[in-house]
């Protein structure tokens, strides 16, 4: 899944339009909204790190997401001398009460600019050369509990600087600086993706897992092993069934060695 965060209504109506995002009516601790699929989903935080991280937990509650989930906030932000207008994918977070920084792992490319923020506890007209808001940090922290740190990410859009300051932002401004890059948003999900399946992949379980470790007593590494071989039976005997091999078998342990020695057997190569 996809789990969207905005600061403020205006930061989320173009992502909700674009995705075709419909709010759950059921949870109104915070504004929720999610895609007809559930593959997406978008919080309105409210402004401030602190609700950030609530959404965060509230979220998470809400909707059960997973550790190998996306998770990428997304809002305008002052900067010093970046162009107003401008997408930048931030590479550190700095909470400026606490002094405490946070480093997220780009590991994909990206046509945007890469930026450090830091985060205020309350609205600066200080320009210097860093990205400034009021939530990264609380979203990146609480997010950083709950998902994989190279799947959590924050992109913000340069609202304001020393030529054109906040004063001048508005609604309709903000919405259409989101409108401008939603091409840009679809690029950053989609360099995310890929790893998110990897290891969505990894984290479930193979099939007769649950049946099997209901049926027989195993040890926790033996839970393990049973899950490494479980992932190999089928590529080895795809036309076998691993239930029928270990039907008579007395307990875990035995039914790994088992399965471990017709594996060992069995002659593995790929052909074209």
């Amino acid at each position: 899944m996809i789990h969207l965060f905005c600061a403020l209504p205006c930061e989320a109506e173009t992502l909700i339009q674009h995705f075709k995002l419909c709010e759950i009516k059921e949870f109104e601790l915070f504004r929720l909204y999610q895609s007809q699929d559930k593959n997406i989903s978008l919080a309105i935080t409210g402004i401030g790190k602190l609700n950030a991280a609530a959404a965060v937990t509230y979220h998470h509650a809400c909707l059960d997401t997973s550790s190998s989930d996306i998770w990428l906030n997304i809002g305008i932000a002052g900067h010093a001398n970046i162009s107003v207008g401008e997408a930048c994918l931030v590479n550190k977070i700095t909470d400026n009460q606490h002094k405490t920084s946070w480093y997220p792992q780009i590991l994909f490319k990206t046509d945007c600019t890469s930026a450090a923020l830091i985060t205020h506890d309350t609205p600066s007209t200080e320009y210097q050369d860093a990205l400034f808001d009021m939530e990264a940090a609380g979203f990146y922290q609480m997010a950083l509990r709950l998902g994989t740190a190279e799947l959590i990410h924050c992109l913000k859009i340069v609202s304001d600087n020393q030529e054109h300051p906040a004063d001048k932002i508005n609604a309709d401004s903000v919405k259409k600086l989101i409108a401008k890059h939603m091409t840009t948003i679809e690029q950053v999900l989609d360099s995310l993706k890929p790893l998110s399946e990897e290891l969505r992949s990894i984290k479930t379980q193979p099939e007769h897992y649950q049946t099997l470790i209901e049926q027989y007593h195993f040890t926790q590494s033996e839970r393990l092993q049973l899950v490494r071989l479980l992932r190999q039976w089928p590529v080895r005997f795809p036309d076998d069934d691993i239930m029928k091999f270990v039907r008579d078998i007395k307990n875990g342990k035995a039914l790994n060695k088992q399965v471990q020695g017709k594996l060992a057997e069995s002659d593995f190569a790929i052909h074209d």
